[in-house]
């Protein structure tokens, strides 16, 4: 112990006061020393002209004094002394530094620093990825944020760097959806169309339905395949390689995969060799749907079964190719229009391959500029026979009448087109929307009720109406269709229950879901029977499997064509040298990327950097060198 080996001057009492309050001090053959002081042998961070001092360092402190007060307070002054110095202080700090391995920390915060800044180069690329930006805007925004004091490192900055970085992002997020959805062994419902890029190169776009990190389905897009042929062949080929190389395998689509969902065209839906076909021979339980160009081709029966409707159509095809074709033609309705203080609307196509909402628009801007068509129609004589059909009473009619059809089938067509519309809330539109049709045969719509009043008084917008026999007035047609499917989800909806509810109601129905959906059978009943004890207040665990499947079925493939606008949006004619894999990324970035705010770059780093590519500070390479600019004598003036 000190004890034994202090001073011999020194009280028991005053060895406990000075080891206590002086950690550093020690004893040895009756003298004192300083612990910290002995062990600090490295002396490089010590400035120029300090030193540790020998006499604490090697225990060679004693007292002095002629009585035994002097000798006691001699060694309390050197001890206070020595804790003020300067050299004691410096080696107090050189032995923190030691505990704390500083060479290790500073190690660490470099590698930190160099994380930040492909942190920080990794941002900048999914901000050029995120909303469309060509790659070579990254050695740009890189130069900016460097000028705003921005640590951006010193690689990681070309183009070419660019679309390497956002190819790994994408490919990585790509992999988190396909785990998720797989290791939760979530239903699956595949959604696909096909097109043409501006290249000329034939491509489909695959999207995918699932409940993807929740309970609620949700669709995605996932990607953009380049066909080597268009037959139904082809294209189920390139689809099952599709999902098999991003970790569908058979087996799992075999129990998970629900449903399929396409356009109309006969190569997808032909009953012997199309794509559903082929999908069905491969998985029997597959559900196949496209409800919203079943509305869209609903529309085009109507057209060849309904009297009038095509003479109404050729009269606005006219007019589209009056007004397209020619910019004098355009100039003068635009001039016509404002004489008579109306706001020119576009007039496109009407009842062609696009949605009806495009129609609904055609035809609003023929009746909000009604007036000044007739008067352009009136400026020059060629135009006498539009004119004359333009302001007959039957197209007056006509127009009211489809009007007012297209503006409730664009309202449906929007609804249907929705992310989070389900197959049963879309079967409720379409039985609401069937009895709102029914109802205008008897009681006519807001602007068929203008145009039958237009009818009466042969006037309409301040123009003189009238009447020819050779414009056939429209009559009402339509024709929908329905499935036993659609009727067993019913079940599940509560404002669809009788007054008196059985126990077993709809158990039956629960059962065939169950078989189709491959749901677990006994539980979905007993959650069923309990959801309608419940008074389907609260929905009970048992029965949310059935319930999502349910939801997992697409309505339509309005994702899809999301996705061409996006495509279209990247591949432009100024950007068209993309390669179908690196497009495919940009869209999935563009369209499922979350906002750059939210984007969490350093999963995508360490990914990165664990696959062994360069860090934005890496020594190892030689950094891209400045863009010379020719300098301009004025510069120095601004």
């Amino acid at each position: 112990s000190l004890i034994s080996r202090v001073l011999k001057c020194w009280s028991q009492a005053q060895v406990r006061y000075f080891s206590t309050n002086y950690k550093w001090l020690i004893s040895r053959n009756q003298k004192l020393g300083c612990s910290v002081c002995s062990q600090v042998c490295a002396r490089v961070d010590m400035q120029q002209g300090q030193r540790v001092s020998q006499e604490w360092s090697g225990c060679l402190i004693s007292s002095f004094g002629r009585d035994k007060a002097a000798q006691q307070n001699s060694p309390r002054k050197k001890i206070k002394e020595h804790r003020d110095s300067i050299y004691h202080k410096k080696a107090v700090e050189i032995k923190e530094k030691a505990t704390q391995n500083t060479m290790q920390k500073h190690t660490e915060d470099m590698r930190k620093a160099d994380y930040a800044s492909t942190c920080n180069v990794f941002r900048t690329a999914y901000k050029i990825g995120k909303h469309g930006r060509p790659f070579t805007d990254m050695p740009i925004d890189v130069q900016l944020q460097v000028l705003n004091g921005v640590k951006m490192g010193r690689v990681l900055h070309s183009n070419n760097s660019c679309a390497n970085i956002l190819d790994h992002i994408a490919a990585e997020m790509k992999k988190k959806v396909v785990n998720d959805i797989v290791m939760n062994e979530r239903k699956l419902c595949v959604l696909i169309d096909e097109s043409t890029t501006i290249s000329g190169k034939s491509v489909l776009v695959v999207c995918l339905r699932s409940a993807i990190s929740s309970e609620n389905p949700d669709t995605i897009f996932f990607e953009l395949i380049e066909l080597q042929g268009t037959t139904a062949k082809d294209i189920t080929e390139a689809l099952l390689g599709c999902l098999h190389n991003n970790g569908f395998d058979p087996h799992y689509l075999q129990e998970h995969l629900l449903a399929f969902a396409c356009d109309g065209a006969s190569v997808m839906l032909g009953r012997k060799a199309g794509v559903a076909a082929q999908l069905c021979s491969k998985f029997p339980y597959l559900f196949v749907w496209r409800l919203n160009h079943r509305l869209e081709l609903a529309v085009c029966d109507v057209l060849k079964e309904v009297g009038g409707i095509n003479h109404f159509k050729i009269f606005l095809e006219q007019l589209y190719s009056l007004y397209h074709a020619s910019p004098k033609n355009q100039r003068e309705l635009t001039e016509s229009a404002h004489n008579v203080g109306q706001r020119l609307l576009v007039i496109g196509r009407v009842l062609s391959v696009r949605w009806v909402a495009s129609s609904e628009r055609t035809v609003k801007a023929v009746w909000e500029n009604y007036q000044a068509l007739q008067v352009h129609f009136t400026s020059r004589a060629k135009y006498k026979g539009l004119n004359d059909v333009l302001t007959t009473v039957s197209f007056v009619v006509n127009l009211g009448i489809m009007y007012d059809a297209l503006t409730e089938l664009s309202d449906l067509s929007r609804m249907l087109q929705r992310r989070d519309m389900t197959l049963d809330q879309a079967d409720r539109q379409l039985d609401r929307q069937i009895r709102v049709f029914e109802s205008m045969v008897s009681t006519p719509g807001p602007y068929t009720q203008t145009a039958i009043e237009a009818e009466k008084e042969k006037i309409f917008r301040n123009v003189c109406l009238h009447e020819n026999q050779r414009v056939i007035k429209i009559n009402h047609g339509q024709f929908f269709h329905n499935s036993h499917l659609l009727s067993d989800i019913k079940v599940l909806q509560s404002d669809s229950w009788p007054a008196s509810l059985d126990i077993q109601y709809g158990d039956a129905a629960v059962r065939r879901l169950c078989q189709r959906f491959r749901v677990g059978e006994r539980e979905s009943v007993l959650g069923f029977r309990e959801y309608k004890d419940l008074k389907a207040s609260k929905t009970p665990a048992a029965l949310k499997p059935l319930l999502t499947a349910v939801h997992t079925i697409a309505v339509s493939t309005s994702e899809c064509e999301r996705a061409f606008s996006s495509m279209n949006d990247t591949l432009t004619d100024k950007r068209n040298s993309l390669d179908i894999k690196r497009l495919s990324n940009m869209i999935f970035l563009k369209c499922n990327g979350p906002p750059l705010d939210q984007f969490n770059a350093q999963t995508y780093v360490q990914t990165w950097l664990a696959l062994g590519r360069r860090s934005a500070a890496s020594t190892n390479c030689e950094a891209q060198s400045e863009r010379k600019v020719e300098p301009k004598t004025c510069w120095s003036l601004f």
